[in-house]
Order: C-alpha cells, then structure tokens, then sequence
C-alpha cells in the first residue's frame, strides 16, 4: 500500500512538472445558453471568423448602406451608433409597404437597383421575395450562431431564410379616450354596438389594402358579417391617414378609434395624451415586421454586417426602444414598454400573427368593401 502512495505521488508531481512547462492554454470559451425542453443545442456557425472578417472589410470598402423602411427615420437612429463604429454610412428611404415594394419593382425591372435591404410588415416583405427581388441568405450571420437564444424563431414563417421576422407589435383593437371612457367600460367586441358610441368612433379603413386597419380587420374577420354589419351601423368614421384615428381620439372628438396605428399610439401615450389602450376578452392581435435582403444590392457586403447588427443584442435593444417593438431575444428585456396595458401579461395575444398570409390584404378588403361598400 505504501509504494502505491509514493508511485502516486511521484506520478502527480510529474504531471505538475509538465504542466508547468506546457504553453499556457487559451480561456475556454463561455458556455452558450442551455437549450430549452425539448431543443437540441444549435451548432456552431458554418462561416469560418476568417470569412466574416471579409466580409467586414468588404461592407467598410462599400462604405454605405441603403435601406427602404417603413419606420426608416427609427431604424436610421438606433442603428447610427453602431454603424459609424464601421463606418458604414446608413441611408433610408421611407413609405409604405406597397409604395416601397412598388419602388424595388421597378429598380429591378430597370437594372437601376438602389435598395440592399427593405424592412417593415412581413407580408410586404414575402410579396418582394415571391416577385423574385429577394436574396436568400447564404452566410450564417454571427447573431445566428445560437438559435436558443430567440424567443421568435427570426425564420418561422420563411425558412428559406429570405424573409426574416425581427420584432413584433400589437394591433390595439382600440384605443380610447381616457378622460372620456371609463376604465372597465369596454371589455368586448359587443360592448361597441351600445347606441352611445353611435358616430363616436373613428377606423383606420380596412379598404385601403395596407396597414392595421387592413390587417386588423382581418384578424377579426372571424366575428362574421352579421356583426360588421352592426358596427358599420354605428357609423364609424373611416381613415385612411394613420394619424387621423389617434388625433381623433385626444382632442374627444371621437369616443375611441378601432385598429389605430401601433406606433402613433404608444408615442401619444407617452407624450401624456389622455389614451388607453383596451384588450378586449376574446384577445389582441399582433403583428410582425420583416427584412429582406434584396437581388442585386449595390452594397451587399454592408447588407449583411447591418443585417447581422439587426439580430444581435445591441441591435435588438436599439430597434425595440427606437421603433417601440416587442424584441426576438432572450436576453433583452423589453423595458422600454413602460404602459401597461402593452406587458405581455396584460393580454391575450391571438395566434397566428395577422399579416403572414399572403392574401390576408386582399381578403380583408374583398370582406370590408361587403361590409362599408366600395371606397
């Protein structure tokens, strides 16, 4: 027994001998984030570093990157910081979803590309990609190496990895007048038929084919005829101005405003307008906002180091308090959402999203022309 201790103790010294000699070892690396029940841990990035770093030299060559936006003023400030860093120079060109879609289209058809990236309403962005004007995503980005990271899996809806979900918001069924509309007051669909609202209420008009008045619409659409009837009998003022239904709704010139743009909302609200958001019980809809990358780009190389920025931590916390968003990451808390009618645990979100079907505008148009009449 006593030679085996001492032939152990030589045996130790002699590894920390060697040990001491040996060149020093690299850290090891943190570990990623456990996967959640049921998820097998997500590989390691297929891109070498050595191929990113290309890519990066490629983007500061480039210099420059163009994107169309729905929320271009938004995503121009949150992503300036991180952007001049590089020295990438972010250009946006705003509008709507059709208009920018309109815009690519005819870039395209012109050989005359200006766009590398379109964001805003999914939908929009599958419409770019089913015209053959998307570019599918052929490098695996660095924010990509962990997909458990994501609570919203950027690729559910598309996983040809062309148009890519980076944030959600809410379509409030409505919003309204606080100083003027009892808390408690409104909790249904059916509460809206009651006569004293009658010329009281403002819409974003679902017969424009695009926005939440469009999308709203068709989430509810499940309400039927019938009832659409009784609430075009109530004659509520239709809008096509996002503006028109919130600034309606401050001034108490209308009691509260159906399917009000998200955005305008939330920046009244905060501003001090006397609004309040009202989830009604049979639930909220949401939304998601897409990006594309697009054929052709004049800066492809920038496209992709911003695109990559989008998924990122401190992407994702910049575009969720610039542009008020619902952020995709685990490790981002939305704390920026400071009403609390918008925490997650105050509603009850309606699945699926209200603009991933590709043809959702243009039923919900077909179904409210039936219910209003034509524009």
């Amino acid at each position: 027994m006593k030679r085996f201790i001492v032939l152990g103790a030589l045996f130790l010294a002699l590894v920390l001998i060697v040990g001491a000699c040996a060149p020093k070892a690299a850290p090891a690396p943190t570990p990623a984030p456990s996967p959640a029940p049921g998820q097998t841990a997500s590989p390691a990035p297929a891109a070498p570093q050595g191929e990113w770093d290309k890519i990066l030299a490629a983007a500061r060559k480039e210099g420059t990157v163009t994107i169309y936006s729905t929320s271009a003023v938004q995503l121009r400030d949150a992503s300036k910081a991180a952007m001049d860093k590089l020295g990438i120079k972010v250009e946006t060109i705003g509008g709507s979803g059709g208009e920018l879609a309109n815009r690519i289209t005819t870039e395209q058809r012109a050989r005359a590309n200006v766009a590398d990236l379109m964001t805003g309403g999914y939908t929009t962005q599958v419409e770019v990609v089913q015209a053959g004007f998307g570019q599918p995503l052929a490098v695996d980005l660095p924010s990509f190496a962990n997909k458990d990271v994501f609570k919203l899996d950027p690729f559910r809806f598309d996983p040809t990895k062309q148009a890519i979900v980076y944030g959600n918001g809410i379509t409030p069924s409505i919003i309204v007048n606080s100083d003027l509309v009892r808390e408690g007051e409104i909790t249904s669909w059916n509460d809206l038929l009651d006569a004293k609202y009658r010329d009281r209420m403002v819409m974003t008009d679902p017969r424009s084919g695009t926005g939440p008045g469009t999308s709203g619409f068709f989430a509810w659409m499940t309400l039927g005829e019938e009832f659409w009837k009784k609430i075009a009998a109530q004659r509520p003022n239709l809008q096509v101005n996002p503006e028109i239904p919130t600034q309606q709704t401050v001034s108490g010139e209308k009691l509260l405003a159906i399917f009000p743009n998200f955005l305008r909302v939330t920046a009244a609200i905060r501003a001090g307008a006397p609004l309040r958001i009202v989830h009604f019980k049979e639930g909220t809809s949401y939304y998601v906002t897409g990006v594309a990358l697009i054929k052709n780009a004049p800066h492809p190389n920038a496209a992709l180091v911003f695109l990559d920025w989008m998924f990122s931590k401190e992407g994702q916390e910049a575009i969720g308090r610039t542009a008020n968003l619902y952020t995709l990451r685990k490790d981002v808390k939305d704390s920026w959402i400071a009403v609390k009618e918008l925490f997650p645990e105050n509603f009850k979100a309606l699945e699926p999203p209200n603009n991933i079907d590709i043809e959702g505008n243009a039923k919900a148009v077909e179904f409210s022309k039936k219910i209003f009449g034509a524009r």
